[in-house]
């Protein structure tokens, strides 16, 4: 009984140890823009789908729970959306995902009359990776190239 008890708490450690690494992978993974596309207007807002590629230069697959981001352009922030549930990055490849906000025309008016004044635009993505571990939730910055 009592080896039957440790082959199980081994097991349950070795599942348990493979998932962890799974999340903490993350922390090494690249993440790029993709493409925006457009659609769904309205007269007050459109439906914008982002493509994010997420790049794993590690030897075990990378899981990312949730991934929040803001989007800046002349520090002024634009949108913000979540998107997660559970993103697999394969081991030493690259997978991508898909991102949908709902972008306000008057916020986004606000920003094309600022770019339009001062005749320069600058763009950033804060984002934040979220990994569930059994020891609890894990977040870090995660930034985002604009290419």
């Amino acid at each position: 009984m009592k080896a039957h008890s440790l082959v199980a708490l081994i097991v349950l450690c070795c599942i348990s140890c493979a998932a962890i690494q799974e999340r903490l992978a993350v922390r090494e993974c690249t993440f790029a823009l993709v493409s925006v596309k457009p659609h769904d207007f309205t007269f007050n807002n459109v439906q914008v789908d982002f493509k994010i590629e997420g790049k794993n230069p590690n030897k075990v697959d990378a899981v990312i729970d949730k991934f929040t981001y803001t989007f800046f352009v002349n520090n002024t922030d634009v949108f913000a959306g979540t998107t997660g549930k559970g993103i697999t990055i394969p081991k030493q490849g690259a997978t991508d995902f898909v991102t949908s906000i709902l972008l306000d025309y008057s916020k986004l008016s606000q920003t094309i009359i600022e770019v339009l004044k001062t005749q320069q635009a600058s763009y950033t993505v804060k984002a934040r990776a979220y990994i569930s571990t059994i020891l609890g939730e894990i977040s870090y910055p995660v930034e985002i190239t604009l290419d």
